[in-house]
């Protein structure tokens, strides 16, 4: 670091390095690179749920093979909050760009090996082994994804703009959604259905090498965070203060940890259940509407998504960040049943309606959230301080118990009371999680 910035940094605080990159533009960049790695992780989930059970699970039962499937798609959450330590530790040490940029290569390279990938045919055993240890490395890299994005955006944004240049990382989550259905509705639309089986399903995967090129591209060019080179500055000043360890993460920010991680549930559980979970589910027990209707429904209320979170994003400081969350929380709980009642009827107009009032909730998670989830932590404890959090409640609220839910469906013939029962859960964890950050000192 050069001497002049750890100056600057030293006596006015947070400001610019001295390059060219506006806090929009880096917003921007982080929104691009987070679009990109959250395409590459969630093609996976579509793919569990449309073609690895009879690809890599055949001898199981349709639904059962969609379930190993989506076992192996699950496996991801709990590698998350390792990848949360790990890029957090290096986020926190050596900067926010350095873990950004190896975050996005591990990404990369576990998607493109997806997409080449021997079937269960061609490699037997070995076929599903070589799909879980891909898995494991993006649920890795995710892991060390989201934190540090938010990171990069809030950090560099002026005190009133931290809503907005926060909500830009969920915008990439959303158009990364709305990319991957765009992809795999033009492909499925494309060919035939046995020729998507035999191998149009590794067009996504292998795609992504370029987007992959593109992020890298993208994230050499970020600046690291006035934030953060302050704390460089402070290090120097006292090096033999010692630097924080994970065990102190958790020692000292228990409380926060445990917020924020509650925080996160609704959002990951409208994200995995009315979203990504509705081709599982609707492709095996909801004979009126296809997987192509889905996809299709995905994409319109991805677009929508991103107008509502701008909007969000815009006014979460004057409505409240923390009234709006309780809010969108509270309906989230009164819409579950509703929902899948509407789903279950097999119309997609009616699909459609569930979305959307899910897809209000979520824009206001996705406007208010992300700055206040990075203000619960410390400069020197914020990187993994927000990866754990997004980790530990993305692990809770978008693997296991959608999961879970959807294993229940089957045992219960096909009823849709788990799904719901997961989103008034996680609603309620959420809500909780505001009341537990109310109480957590705030580090602006």
């Amino acid at each position: 670091m050069p001497d002049t910035a750890a100056h600057s940094a030293r006596e006015d605080g947070p400001v610019s390095t001295g390059r060219t990159l506006s806090p929009a533009r880096i917003a921007g960049s982080s929104l691009l690179g987070t679009l990109i790695e959250i395409f590459d992780f969630i093609i996976y989930s579509f793919m569990a749920a449309l073609v690895f059970g009879p690809l890599f699970f055949p001898g199981a039962s349709p639904w059962m093979g969609t379930l190993a499937a989506l076992a192996t798609h699950a496996v991801a959450f709990g590698m998350r909050p390792l990848g949360a330590l790990l890029f957090g530790k290096l986020g926190d040490s050596r900067g926010r760009r350095a873990a950004l940029l190896t975050s996005m290569l591990m990404m990369g390279g576990a998607t493109v090996a997806i997409g080449l990938l021997p079937p269960f045919a061609v490699a037997g055993f070995w076929a599903p082994v070589l799909l879980v240890a891909c898995r494991l490395l993006q649920g890795l890299a995710v892991g060390g994804e989201w934190g540090g994005a938010v990171l990069v955006a809030v950090e560099h944004a002026e005190p009133k703009r931290k809503s907005l240049y926060g909500a830009f990382v969920q915008l990439g989550t959303v158009l990364g959604i709305g990319l991957a259905s765009a992809v795999i509705l033009v492909v499925s639309l494309w060919v035939s259905d046995e020729a998507f089986l035999s191998w149009a399903w590794r067009v996504p995967f292998l795609a992504s090498a370029l987007l992959i090129a593109l992020g890298l591209v993208l994230r050499r060019r970020l600046e690291e965070t006035p934030a953060f080179l302050a704390e460089l500055a402070k290090r120097e000043q006292s090096p033999r203060e010692p630097r924080p360890t994970v065990r102190a993460v958790f020692r000292d920010n228990g409380l926060a940890l445990l917020a924020g991680s509650l925080m996160w549930s609704a959002p990951c559980s409208y994200l995995y259940v009315l979203m990504t979970g509705l081709v599982a589910y609707t492709k095996q027990y909801v004979p009126g509407l296809s997987a192509t209707s889905v996809q299709l429904g995905l994409l319109l209320t991805s677009m929508l998504l991103v107008v509502l979170t701008m909007v969000s994003a815009l006014n979460a400081d004057r409505w409240g960040r923390e009234r709006l969350t309780i809010g969108s929380g509270v309906v989230l709980i009164l819409w579950a049943f509703p929902a899948l009642w509407l789903v279950d009827s097999g119309g997609f107009g009616a699909m459609l309606l569930a979305m959307l009032v899910g897809t209000v909730c979520y824009a206001a998670f996705n406007g208010a959230v992300p700055s206040l989830l990075s203000e619960l932590f410390p400069v020197n404890a914020r990187y993994t301080g927000t990866g754990l959090c997004i980790s530990f409640g993305t692990a809770v609220a978008g693997g296991l118990l959608p999961i879970g839910a959807l294993a229940l469906v089957g045992t219960f013939g096909g009823s849709s009371v788990p799904l719901s029962l997961t989103l008034v859960l996680c609603g309620v964890m959420t809500v909780l999680g505001v009341v537990l950050a109310n109480r957590v000192p705030r580090h602006r």
